[in-house]
């Protein structure tokens, strides 16, 4: 009984850290996201070359 107690503990443990992880990667992803549309140029595409 004592042993099932533990087990079920460590397995809450390991939930909550693979959650905390998917919460700092999700975080991590938005910072990249972000910084990838403050790179890009807003009049790309406008303009199309018939001449080319």
């Amino acid at each position: 009984m004592a042993q099932e107690k533990v087990q079920e503990a460590a397995a809450v443990q390991v939930e909550k850290m693979a959650l905390d992880m998917a919460e700092i990667q999700s975080a991590e992803l938005a910072k990249m996201m972000e910084a990838a549309a403050a790179i890009t140029d807003p009049n790309a595409g406008n303009n199309i070359n018939l001449l080319g």
